[in-house]
């Protein structure tokens, strides 16, 4: 547990009592206790140790003890604010939840341009840009508008490595004159600030809407968490790019929300002077942490979680971001120990790509009507052919995963007992469910193995009616990301483990396992 995390316990503990303190041993499990508030001088102190957060959920980043000095509870007036943005920055959509830490309830917010009544959380992550001016999109259910750049989380990840030839950014390439090609990075990281800040800035106004004179009181407080792919993260090109266009767009979203548009030369120069003016600024509450780390807090905080070997398979827009990692517990603190993880370029929107890239039409219009097929299940031997492509490479990444996680295994036998999570709003049956279950019957394994299918819980805390419930499969990261940053579980990166044996002692298994309703 982080130290603002025992700070938090501490003063509910001073507030209400001992009787607050559910279990030393549990400090994950949620408060019913819609009651609570925390006194007005929680936030001023949060922010005198918000530098000694930095990355304290790293296992490798010892945390120092510091004392806090707590200013002794004073009432008067309301207790101060203390709200957690969990934003889940995805390939084709963004998705938000936002918690009240205090009462420890959680609600998704909904985009204020959605036209999609069905699923009006989905945020399109992408940008228009024509005429030297660069717009948000206004038809929330086109993936592929005229003049749009889109996948902007691909192409900072492209920026990040300096694949600037990359065919995923022939449309950032062609919509704007560049000096040279050098400056394409640069371009990105600015659409992908003006687009972040946007979208902050209105779940900020939302915030302040629903919780009445926010920003009244100084100690008032947002924070906000978001993901990034393990094989990302653990890339400090990319974790670093990540976080400076956070922290810029956190920073900026009050100029860039609710703007129709804006001429790229003034924005490029509003961003150089935040960066001038803020260089040696702290995090101001930004966090990035592993995108599977925040997909699987449902389960472990579910009461039918138990340690083990897992393979997470999340097939989103863009990409099936794997890993195998193990869970443990050890004193009721849960802990999750990465073996490997892979991100591969095989998520949902490859299969009109590679339609395009075969008929040698790359136009929105044309990726726009194979996407509007794909979805309606239409049966087309372009569509087919993509399938079994992706289903044939992501078996061969699949593969490779569960034999990296082998190799750092001491009891190679312990991969046996692995069990299997699918997330991700672009996972379906075929292909691929089909094609990760398929290695299990490989060469990897001495017998064939049938691993069980585990499925994640929808959580009590947050607000959604019954027929939102299967909204979930597509909200898993962002309610993740939702708790407060010493409360979310440590992890440990796969070239950083301690030796498997060191870590983790395996208890006989479930002999079945749980279902969705079980959760």
């Amino acid at each position: 547990m982080g130290i603002f995390s025992n700070f938090v316990k501490s003063i509910k503990e001073s507030l209400f009592g001992k009787a607050q303190d559910i279990s030393e041993k549990k400090q994950l499990k949620p408060s019913n206790k819609p009651q609570e508030k925390a006194s007005a001088q929680l936030i001023s102190d949060q922010k005198k140790i918000d530098k000694i957060l930095v990355e304290q959920t790293r296992s490798d980043t010892p945390i120092k003890e510091t004392k806090v000095e707590v200013t002794p509870v004073k009432k008067t007036g309301r207790d101060p604010y203390f709200l957690q943005i969990g934003l889940d920055f995805g390939t084709s959509y963004t998705k938000c939840i936002c918690r009240d830490i205090m009462t420890n309830k959680a609600w998704v917010h909904h985009y204020s341009r959605s036209i999609d009544k069905e699923r009006p959380f989905l945020i399109p992550s992408l940008v228009i840009v024509k005429e030297n001016k660069i717009f948000h999109a206004e038809d929330t259910k086109s993936h592929y508008p005229l003049n749009g750049l889109f996948h902007l989380k691909n192409a900072l990840v492209l920026a990040a490595n300096g694949d600037i030839d990359n065919p995923q950014l022939f449309t950032y390439r062609n919509a704007i004159k560049l000096k040279n090609k050098d400056q394409l990075p640069s371009f990105i990281a600015t659409c992908a600030v003006y687009y972040l800040a946007g979208v902050i800035g209105e779940i900020k106004s939302q915030i302040k809407l629903r919780f009445k004179g926010f920003g009244e009181l100084p100690e008032d407080y947002i924070a906000i968490n978001m993901a990034i792919p393990v094989d990302n993260a653990q890339d400090r090109r990319i974790s670093r790019l990540f976080n400076i266009v956070l922290c810029e767009a956190w920073g900026l979203s009050g100029e860039l929300s609710g703007l129709s548009y804006m001429d790229i030369t003034k924005l490029v120069s509003l961003i150089k002077n935040y960066r001038s003016e803020n260089k040696n600024s702290s995090n101001n509450g930004c966090f990035i942490y592993p995108e599977v780390s925040a997909n699987v807090q449902g389960f472990i905080r579910s009461r039918v979680s138990s340690p083990g070997v897992y393979l997470f398979s999340d097939a989103g827009g863009g990409t099936v971001d794997q890993s195998v990692f193990i869970f443990t517990r050890e004193d009721g603190i849960e802990h999750l120990h990465y073996l490997a993880g892979q991100v591969l370029p095989l998520g949902s929107s490859q299969i009109e790509n590679r339609i395009a890239q075969k008929c040698g039409d790359s136009g929105c219009k044309f990726l726009e009507l194979w996407r509007e097929r794909k979805e309606r299940g239409e049966n087309h031997n372009e569509i087919n052919e993509a399938k079994n492509w992706i289903a044939g490479q992501l078996r061969i990444g699949t593969k490779k995963t569960l034999a990296l996680s082998k190799k750092k295994l001491f009891n190679k036998d312990q991969l046996n007992g692995i069990r299997v999570i699918f997330g991700g709003g672009g996972h379906c049956d075929f292909p691929y469910k089909k094609a990760v279950m398929e290695p299990f019957t490989s060469n990897i394994f001495r017998e064939e193995l049938h691993p069980d299918e585990i499925g994640m819980p929808v959580p009590k805390d947050l607000d959604l009616k019954e027929h939102e419930y299967k909204w979930m499969n597509r909200l898993n990261v962002a309610y993740g990301l939702s708790f407060e940053q010493g409360d979310l579980a440590p992890y440990t990166f796969p070239p950083d483990d301690p030796k498997p044996e060191e870590i983790w002692h395996p208890t006989r298994q479930r002999s079945t396992a749980p279902t969705k309703d079980e959760c």
